[in-house]
């Protein structure tokens, strides 16, 4: 569709009542100038509009602006055409003159609704065409971020690795040192089971030696003992003996001095006897 619709009915009567009105107010040449210059404006700005809604493919809005800037054009056309023939009275109502309008309104209808449609057109391209770039930066954005997640995961993994690296080496450290402190402990234990083991074998080699040395010494003792004995029986038979000897020499003695005593006592007697008879 190369045509935007448009009521073309609502400026051809703008163009019939405006050359009607100024007709039957004499309007003056310096208010149709004024008016004429206003129209223009008005008519670039609805332009400029109407170009950017169709560059931003806004085809609703296109019509009814279109409408409004065609009833501008008509009546900016009969102002032309009033200062144009100024001495003259110009009757809207004239066939010719309505037949000359209404060809040169669908010309402009359609010269205006051709270059909207181009600007309509690139604005869909433009459009489209920010909608592959928008794609395809999206594309990269996400190509992108696609990669920044797979560095990131890779980091991690990579750290996960290193961190798990880490772990079994400081599990190995210390299954080292403990299979090393159980090695240490397992010598220590045999080093010390050793010295028992010495000490033992040397307590019972000294217990040996001492029952040796004992079993020696009580023989030694039991020897002794025996010879003691043997000679505390000859001293004490040697003792006895002289005990004896002096038991009874002491008795002899006892037996000789009483003898004596009594011989002496039978002298004496008999010396006395003798003497006192």
């Amino acid at each position: 569709m190369t045509l935007v619709n448009v009521n073309l009915a609502d400026a051809h009567n703008a163009f019939v009542s405006y050359i009607a009105a100024a007709n039957q107010n004499n309007t003056d040449l310096n208010v149709l100038e004024d008016v004429y210059q206003e129209k223009v404006d008005r008519i670039a700005q609805y332009w400029n509009t109407l170009t950017r809604l169709a560059q931003a493919c806004l085809e609703e809005q296109l019509s009814p602006l279109l409408s409004t800037l065609l009833q501008e054009w008509a009546i900016k056309e009969a102002v032309e055409l009033l200062l144009r023939y100024q001495n003259c009275v110009i009757d809207p109502t004239h066939s010719g003159l309505q037949k000359s309008f209404w060809e040169k309104l669908g010309r402009q209808h359609q010269s205006l609704s051709s270059e909207l449609f181009l600007l309509l057109q690139q604005g869909k391209e433009q459009r489209a065409q920010a909608e592959r770039e928008r794609a395809q930066s999206w594309q990269v954005v996400a190509q992108k971020a696609f990669e920044n997640q797979q560095n990131q995961q890779q980091q991690f993994q990579q750290a996960a690795f290193q961190w798990v690296q880490g772990q079994q080496q400081q599990n190995q450290q210390w299954f080292e040192h403990q299979r090393e402190m159980f090695v240490q402990y397992q010598q220590a234990n045999r080093e010390w089971a050793n010295v028992a083991l010495a000490g033992v074998q040397q307590a019972q080699v000294g217990m040996k030696q001492w029952y040796d040395f004992a079993a020696s010494t009580q023989a030694n003792v039991a020897h002794m003992l025996a010879g003691t004995e043997q000679r505390q029986a000859a001293v004490i038979e040697q003792a006895m003996r002289k005990a004896n000897v002096k038991k009874w020499g002491t008795r002899f003695a006892i037996i000789g001095l009483v003898l004596v005593g009594m011989v002496s006592l039978f002298g004496c007697a008999f010396f006395a006897l003798v003497h006192l008879y």
